[in-house]
């Protein structure tokens, strides 16, 4: 993983996903189906640059509801997955 971490907001009863990188900026998949005729710049993908100690995953629920958050974060080499669960109201 080339970047800090990665986060996916699923509501409970299938109607909503997102798939949210820090600091907002889009997954390279979504990219693609958007734009599949614009070339893809994967350079980035294997830098040795620091990682930030703290990350930010914007994301405003859409609707109120029961959420499961499953982030990925790389810590010290290693990709670490949490899962939480949200009741937003």
């Amino acid at each position: 993983m080339g970047m800090p971490g990665h986060a996916a907001f699923i509501k409970n009863d299938g109607t909503v996903f997102a798939h949210v990188h820090p600091s907002g900026s889009v997954p390279m998949a979504a990219l693609e189906l958007a734009n599949p005729s614009a070339p893809m710049d994967h350079s980035m993908h294997h830098m040795d640059m620091a990682l930030p100690p703290e990350v930010v995953f914007p994301y405003g629920f859409p609707t109120p509801g029961n959420y499961r958050v499953i982030v990925q974060m790389k810590h010290g080499g290693v990709i670490e997955t949490g899962i939480f669960d949200a009741a937003v109201e």
